[in-house]
């Protein structure tokens, strides 16, 4: 029995020494796969997931259901009845049944509109352009869930690339410290020299953990607009192109796709539709009615008893007076137009700053990429010059930290405003209303 059990103790510490082992010597990723997500599928998945999109997509369903009902208003009605009545007692005259038993009937009717003053066709154009606003808001909505996510995707590789920047400072500092160690055994720099590359390290450390959590945050962000849980790896997307056409032709090309402003075009349209419904209840109205009756009773009169019935009638309605409400209606949508007028001027306006605004701006990015790149480059080899002149004692402590202050500076600025570029090369797409297009395009 005891010869069983030392048996089994020593197949159990064989089996976990056999995990602990495969364990150390088996990277993470044969555990778990971690997942790859693309900008492309950030905006796939954006574009299914977001809420935003979905209310959009939930209003034009409401608008396509407001342009059924504008139709039904211009179709025919066919509607039934039925009724049956039972009475106390039947009553009697020598002649003729006064009151019945019970009776029962039914009936169809047919109705149709022939004219009520432009009215019903107003409202029913006013309907289809409601649902092209519709359609252009969903775009809108969708076009700026898509901006929002390349903002919050080139935001986290902003944070991975200032943290790789801080790694490398990190280890810079790390072998400063043992540069100053090694001098100050041999009595070349003093122990001041020493601590202040520890207390530099150990800032640098401390820097390093708040943009680890930085990019936590950045992380979260993302996964909320993309609805993908964290764990994902982030892939950098190719550099994309600034438009090359000039300013001019930027700003036509917003007129001409911007879907907010030709959803205020709609709107115009929606608002001169409006007049002529108002103006079309100054109109007289013309309706046809076809009826089919039956009804039946017991006992049955002997006299004018119809059991069965057909008819037709044409109602004209002319309004003569409702207390100054129709001119009040025309008056009030008149007022409407003016007003969609206005607001359409002022957001050709506003398209055109905001263009032009977005232009300079790449411009300005653009054209300081180029100078911190030289900068990195003039800063890179600054440190190293000035580092070996300090390892052999031609420089201070205080010219190296100088260094490699500028150095980091320089490493830092150039990371932003390269992000930044291509953050703005797709808000200035955005704003020319073709944002949209071209990354659907792409799908």
């Amino acid at each position: 029995m005891q010869c069983r059990r030392s048996l089994f103790r020593c197949s159990f510490f064989l089996v976990l020494s056999f995990v602990f082992s495969f364990n150390r010597h088996c990277p993470p990723s044969a555990f778990a796969d971690e997942v790859v997500l693309t900008l492309k599928d950030a905006y796939s998945s954006a574009l299914k997931e977001h809420e935003a999109i979905k209310i959009a997509e939930e209003g034009l369903y409401q608008s396509e259901q407001g342009r059924k009902k504008a139709l039904s208003n211009v179709l025919p009605t066919l509607s039934a009845d039925a009724g049956y009545t039972k009475y106390s007692s039947d009553k009697r005259s020598s002649f003729t049944v006064i009151q019945p038993d019970y009776s029962y009937n039914y009936s169809l009717k047919l109705g149709i509109p022939i004219y009520r003053g432009g009215r019903e066709w107003s409202a029913l154009r006013q309907a289809k352009y409601l649902l092209e606003a519709g359609e252009k808001g969903l775009s809108i909505t969708r076009e700026n869930v898509l901006m929002e996510v390349s903002s919050a995707y080139y935001g986290v590789l902003k944070v991975m690339r200032e943290i790789e920047i801080k790694e490398a400072d990190l280890k810079r500092a790390e072998e400063r410290s043992r540069a100053a160690s090694a001098r100050f055994k041999v009595g070349e720099v003093t122990k001041a020299a020493v601590l202040r590359t520890d207390a530099e390290v150990a800032g640098i450390q401390a820097a390093l953990t708040g943009v680890k959590r930085d990019l936590l945050v950045s992380q979260d962000r993302l996964s909320r607009l993309v609805g993908i849980t964290l764990g994902f790896k982030l892939v950098e997307p190719p550099q994309k192109t600034a438009p090359s056409e000039g300013i001019e032709y930027l700003l036509k090309t917003a007129l001409d796709n911007r879907d907010d402003y030709l959803k205020s075009k709609d709107e115009e349209e929606i608002a001169k539709e409006g007049i002529k419904y108002a103006r079309g209840g100054f109109m007289p109205t013309l309706r046809l009615d076809g009826v089919y009756s039956w009804k039946d009773q017991d006992p049955i009169s002997a006299a004018f008893f119809i059991r069965e019935s057909i008819f037709a009638s044409v109602t004209l309605s002319f309004p003569l007076y409702e207390g100054g409400l129709r001119v009040a209606e025309v008056k009030e949508s008149e007022s409407k137009l003016r007003a969609e007028e206005l607001k359409r001027i002022n957001l050709k306006k506003e398209i055109e700053l905001e263009v032009r605004e977005a232009y300079y701006n790449l411009e300005a990015i653009s054209s300081a990429t180029e100078f911190y790149r030289k900068q990195v480059s003039f800063a890179e080899e600054n440190y190293n010059m000035v580092f070996k002149q300090f390892t052999y004692g031609l420089a201070t402590n205080v010219d190296v930290i100088d260094a490699n202050s500028t150095l980091v500076a320089a490493q830092e600025s150039l990371a932003n405003s390269t992000i930044d570029l291509q953050v703005a090369i797709l808000e200035l797409k955005r704003r020319m209303g073709v944002l949209l297009k071209e990354i659907e395009g792409e799908q």
